[in-house]
C-alpha cells in the first residue's frame, strides 16, 4: 500500500515537474526571441548612428579640403568664418591669422600700394580649389585622420598656374561637435 501510494505521489510529482519544465522552456524561448530582437534593434540603431557620424566626418573633411586652398584678398574674413564653422579656433586662426586679415584689409583700403606688407604682393592673386583625392584612416569612433592631395588653380597678373598641396588632418568628435582639430602640410 505504501509502495503504491509512494509510486502514485512520485508519478504526480513527475507530471507536475514536467509541466513546470515545459512552461519554463516556453518562457525561455520567448525571452531568447525578445533578446535577439532587441540585439538586432540595437545593432541597427548603432550602425545607423555610425553611418550618420561617418557622413558628418566626411562632410567636414570635404568642406575643409575645398576651403583650405581658397584665397581671395577680398574674402579673407569669409574664409576665416567658414573655417571656424568646421574647425577649432586654433586651426582656423593658423590658416587665416589675424595679421593676414589686417594686411588684406589695409591692402584693399590703400589702392594696393603696400606691396611689401601684404600676404600677396599681387592684389589680383586668387587661388581656387580644383579637385582632390582624399584618403581616410579610421582611428576611433571619435577620431578619423585624412590625407588629402589637393589640386588648386591660381590666377594672378603673372598668369594662371596649377599647383598641388598635401594636407594631413584630423577630424574629431569633441562633445558632439565634429570639427578639424589638427592639420599639417606635407612636402614631397
Amino acid at each position: 500500500l505504501f509502495t503504491n501510494l509512494s509510486k502514485k505521489n512520485i508519478k504526480i510529482e513527475n507530471q507536475q515537474m514536467e509541466q513546470k519544465i515545459t512552461d519554463l522552456e516556453n518562457i525561455n524561448s520567448k525571452l531568447s526571441q525578445n533578446i535577439n530582437e532587441l540585439n538586432e534593434s540595437v545593432q541597427t540603431s548603432f550602425i545607423n548612428k555610425e553611418e550618420g557620424l561617418n557622413d558628418k566626418f566626411n562632410e567636414v573633411s570635404n568642406e575643409f579640403v575645398k576651403i583650405y586652398p581658397e584665397f581671395n584678398i577680398e574674402k579673407v574674413e569669409e574664409k576665416r568664418l567658414e573655417l571656424e564653422n568646421i574647425a577649432t579656433k586654433d586651426v582656423a586662426s593658423s590658416i587665416v591669422p589675424d595679421d593676414m586679415m589686417t594686411s588684406s584689409k589695409r591692402t584693399l583700403d590703400s589702392d594696393y600700394d603696400q606691396k611689401g606688407e601684404a600676404y600677396s604682393s599681387d592684389p589680383t592673386f586668387k587661388s581656387t580649389y580644383k579637385e582632390s583625392n582624399i584618403y581616410t584612416k579610421y582611428v576611433s569612433p571619435e577620431l578619423v585622420q585624412y590625407f588629402a592631395e589637393i589640386i588648386y588653380v591660381t590666377e594672378s597678373s603673372s598668369g594662371d598656374t596649377q599647383g598641388t598641396i598635401y594636407v594631413l588632418f584630423d577630424v574629431s568628435n569633441q562633445d558632439g561637435k565634429i570639427q578639424v582639430t589638427n592639420y599639417e602640410i606635407k612636402y614631397f
